[in-house]
């Protein structure tokens, strides 16, 4: 190849090179009053296009938040023109706030690929990663658009989720996080449908997970309105894709195995029959311990058993309330005759670690 075809070659590959790519940047404005209202109108530089479906661009009662995207790669954000009569902006979350008048008139330049529509909470003792969704009435979207907001099923969960951290302290896992090679997860779920995640139906997880996401093995206890499991919609990831082999919808009365990466069976979970919860079971341990209640919405109690012949013994109790308007998280654990009071504080609107305000133990009244 001679100089001049050289130079044309490089010149088409350049003008081809990135044909058929797109930058998407985005961003989310949040209410200073929880309301609904109408969407605001949004202004955007010349061929850049706002990006529909509401996994993109979306409202609710408390915010607004959008995607919007150019052809090319790698095209910086520019600044969005937004007018928003009437709607008084608390914040922007993954972009930069310009120009705000008080007219309802602002810019906004994205500094983030996605509007950050995701927002929860963790916490991590030892082994075990707990992961608190905040979900909040009149910002559902998605498949749970089409039924009556789940506030039983939510409340459900997070006294279940509560109840199995004192489940794996009574084993030990939160002890050390080496007790395994990966990490335990007690996971909620969320009605926000971000990013598209269909997180449907309600359900929580306890699971194992190695390789940031690419290898999971995940319960999904779905609950009905009533807080009682109804099934494992159990979800297996290896290499970062999902195995649907080994991703079976199990029956009460399963059990289900646990590995870490070593491949060794860190936990094995069998459902009751009954619905009305978890038994925990290691290998090499005669302990067991159980998350059970007959009415889950209003709390869920931890038992343990030294051998599988010895008798079920309640140790705790746990009753959950979430305010998500304010960002408190308050956790009561009944235990030996007192009551253990936690208070968590957070940003309802973006993903936080909690952050423990109070703790304090008293006599049960």
């Amino acid at each position: 190849m001679n100089a001049r075809w050289l130079v044309l070659f490089l010149l088409m590959f350049t003008l081809t090179g990135n044909a058929g790519e797109t930058t998407r940047w985005g961003a989310k404005l949040t209410k200073a009053t929880l309301e609904n209202t109408p969407a605001p109108t949004l202004e955007l530089p010349e061929g850049w296009r706002l990006c529909e479906g509401e996994r993109d661009t979306g409202l609710n009662i408390r915010e607004y938040y959008f995607t919007i995207e150019t052809d090319g790669a790698n095209v910086p954000a520019p600044v969005v023109k937004i007018f928003w009569p009437g709607v008084k902006v608390a914040k922007v979350y993954g972009g930069k706030c310009l120009n705000q008048t008080e007219d309802g008139h602002l810019e906004v330049q994205p500094t983030s690929s996605n509007p950050p529509t995701g927002f929860h909470s963790s916490m991590r003792e030892g082994a075990v990663e707990m992961v608190v969704f905040h979900n909040l009435e009149g910002m559902q979207a998605g498949p749970y658009r089409k039924i009556p907001y789940p506030k039983n099923e939510i409340q459900a969960h997070l006294n279940y989720l509560f109840a199995a951290r004192e489940m794996m302290r009574e084993m030990g896992f939160t002890q050390s996080a080496d007790l395994v090679d990966g990490q335990i997860n007690l996971y909620g779920f969320e009605t926000n449908f971000p990013h598209g995640h269909e997180d449907f139906p309600p359900h929580f997880h306890i699971m194992t997970m190695w390789d940031r996401w690419q290898e999971v093995q995940a319960t999904h206890y779905i609950l009905n309105d009533k807080g009682r499991i109804l099934r494992n919609n159990h979800y297996v990831v290896r290499k970062g894709k999902q195995v649907k082999d080994a991703s079976p919808v199990q029956p009460l009365g399963a059990t289900t195995d646990l590995t870490d990466r070593t491949g060794k069976v860190r936990l094995l979970l069998q459902m009751l029959e009954d619905g009305t919860g978890v038994i925990l079971r290691v290998p090499d341990m005669a302990k067991e311990a159980m998350i059970r209640s007959e009415d889950a919405v209003k709390s869920v109690d931890c038992f343990v058993r030294e051998n599988a012949e010895a008798p079920w013994v309640k140790i705790s109790t746990s009753r959950v309330t979430d305010d998500v308007v304010h960002g408190r998280l308050t956790v009561l654990t009944n235990c030996n005759g007192k009551t253990r009071k936690e208070v968590w504080s957070y940003d309802p609107n973006v993903v936080v670690v909690l952050k423990l305000e109070e703790r304090t133990e008293a006599a049960e009244k």
